[in-house]
């Protein structure tokens, strides 16, 4: 569907991009399904809505907890409220062009962001994204540090990329650039889904380090590959 006249202004940097044009229009048509909305997720939701993905869903069942203050996404004083209720409203004020709302039980999305608090819910996330054959992302914090892993339709899946050794630390203000790095990968795999990757981007003492991902022998991935 071609840009409108407003939507054209408010991406006219980005359109400058030579070839972009269609990657753009691309994302005003993408359905995302962001699957969790804590502190590590605020940038990524934050740039994917300013980039312009034109509808955004919010999977998290959870409430606001202290933790989750203090980051990019949610206000001070939201402690107890939904936090996907609390994403909404902070998303939504932020462009009048994405369509921000609960993840519809049953949706359908084009394009997936896992924003996971355990590695068990990020592996479920995945797996649903890998089997419905839609390019996904998958954010690993570790303090100031992680990991993201991409995965585009018919590369190695985020099983077989994901870290074994993380230890898991609370998100730190560093992080941020994690959630930056996520929000790029997905617009990537969007908007110009011939040109992406697999592959996995480690953030270690605020330098980032990207490496192709591998599969794993035996992986029911494996069927997924393309020729």
């Amino acid at each position: 569907m071609p840009l409108k006249a407003d939507e054209l202004a408010r991406q006219a940097r980005q359109l400058l991009v030579p070839g972009l044009a269609e990657g753009q229009e691309r994302l005003a048509g993408a359905r995302v399904r962001a699957v969790g909305a804590g502190k590590a997720a605020g940038p990524a939701l934050i740039s994917l809505v300013q980039a312009g993905v034109g509808c955004i869903w919010i999977d998290d069942p959870e409430e606001v907890v202290a933790a989750d203050l203090g980051g990019w996404l949610l206000p001070p004083g939201a402690t107890g409220v939904a936090r996907a209720a609390a994403a909404v409203s902070r998303l939504s004020a932020l462009s009048g062009f994405a369509h921000v709302e609960r993840y519809p039980t049953g949706g359908v999305p084009t394009a997936t962001l896992v924003c996971a608090p355990t590695v068990a819910e990020a592996l479920v996330a995945a797996e649903q994204a890998r089997r419905a054959g839609v390019p996904h992302v998958v954010l690993e914090v570790d303090g100031g540090g992680g990991s993201v892993v991409a995965v585009p339709p018919g590369a190695p899946c985020y099983a077989c990329a994901r870290s074994t050794s993380s230890a898991g630390r609370p998100i730190e203000a560093g992080g941020a650039v994690l959630g930056c790095l996520a929000a790029v990968e997905l617009v990537l795999a969007v908007a110009t889904p011939a040109a992406a990757a697999g592959r996995r981007i480690d953030v270690v003492r605020g330098l980032p380090a990207s490496r192709p991902t591998v599969r794993l022998a035996g992986c029911a991935c494996a069927g997924d590959e393309r020729s």
